[in-house]
């Protein structure tokens, strides 16, 4: 098994009991709903990072509450020479600014089709990445294991 590792920083915003998530374009949960956030830049902090991927992948404002911990995931995943991707996830609770998105844009690294607000009872593992499953289980008052997940009856998506 070769993987390769991916690190992310994740909010979670609830609004009227529903989650905010994102649609993938692309990448490991493509076509799955997913938690808005994603890779630093360069010499950016965890929270800066945070609110500049949840206002390009959502369009919304936000602060960025309390940390909940890092989780990883083992995803089977195929990219260049890898078949598995350890997916290391800093994950937040985060406030809206503002009730109403700006426009999302469009950029060579979006990977968002979109935001919506849904049940966290409406995910599972055939439509939700784990790191989107883990948020569902922490709305629903579900404690949050330190362990590993590991994802290998995922199939590749292309």
């Amino acid at each position: 098994m070769r993987s390769f590792n991916h690190f992310g920083v994740y909010g979670i915003a609830v609004h009227g009991g529903k989650l905010l998530v994102i649609r993938k374009g692309r990448g490991a949960y493509t076509g799955r709903w997913d938690l808005p956030g994603g890779r630093l830049e360069a010499n950016e902090s965890l929270a800066d990072g945070l609110v500049r991927e949840f206002m390009e992948e959502t369009g919304y404002k936000i602060t960025v509450q309390n940390s909940l911990g890092a989780y990883d995931f083992f995803v089977r995943y195929q990219e260049k020479n890898f078949t598995y991707m350890h997916h290391l996830a800093a994950l937040y609770t985060v406030n809206l600014i503002e009730q109403q998105p700006s426009t999302v844009g469009t950029f060579a690294e979006q990977d968002s089709l979109g935001a919506e607000w849904v049940d966290a009872a409406a995910l599972n593992p055939d439509t939700a990445s784990p790191v989107a499953l883990l948020a569902a289980k922490y709305i629903s008052g579900g404690e949050l294991s330190v362990q590993a997940e590991y994802w290998p009856e995922w199939e590749v998506k292309d």
